[in-house]
């Protein structure tokens, strides 16, 4: 979904002291805003908003050289069934990864919501968002989008269980909230 530090883990391991692909078959995308934001700015960002702690170094730039690495632009469609849907703010080029299959739909949010809160109050940010205004924003048209749809959404940071869907709350002036899976 993005390049920061915990969203590229295990792309290379560490082999006779050099970086390589975990999956040396596979095909990494990396969307271009955020692959470029990082070639200019690199891992000199070590601290707050955008920090990489190394990882573009060890875990991006060793998938390119490679040449597994594939740069896309905007919405991309890998087929009918899962595409990238940008949701830049919280990284430049962050996106959100869909799921389809039958008449199903799950969304991949990376960092888009970093807490169930962020679904009632999408104006609230992490520490770690690049751009506050966009983050803000998408994360807004996120909620509007998929609040009361049958979407299976699946964050990345939420405290388990992890799974659920954005659904309203009419006693709270209609805003929407996040509502866990029943296992």
């Amino acid at each position: 979904t993005h390049l920061h530090v915990d969203h590229v883990g295990w792309n290379t391991r560490l082999l006779d002291g050099r970086w390589v692909p975990t999956f040396p078959n596979a095909k990494y995308l990396f969307h271009k805003t955020e692959y470029d934001h990082w070639i200019e700015h690199g891992d000199t960002v070590t601290a707050g908003p955008g920090s990489s702690d190394g990882c573009f170094e060890d875990s991006v730039l060793p998938v390119m050289e490679a040449g597994q690495g594939v740069l896309i632009d905007g919405d991309f469609g890998l087929d009918d069934r899962i595409w990238l849907d940008p949701t830049p703010g919280h990284s430049p080029g962050h996106v959100c990864i869909h799921l389809k299959s039958s008449d199903r739909h799950a969304i991949f949010s990376g960092d888009l919501l970093h807490h169930p809160i962020q679904c009632t109050y999408p104006e609230w940010n992490s520490r770690y968002c690049w751009n506050l205004e966009m983050s803000a924003a998408a994360r807004a048209r996120f909620v509007e989008t998929y609040a009361e749809r049958d979407v299976l959404l699946l964050p990345a940071h939420f405290a388990a269980p992890t799974a659920g869907r954005i659904v309203g709350n009419d006693s709270d002036g209609g805003r929407c909230r996040f509502a866990a899976l029943e296992e």
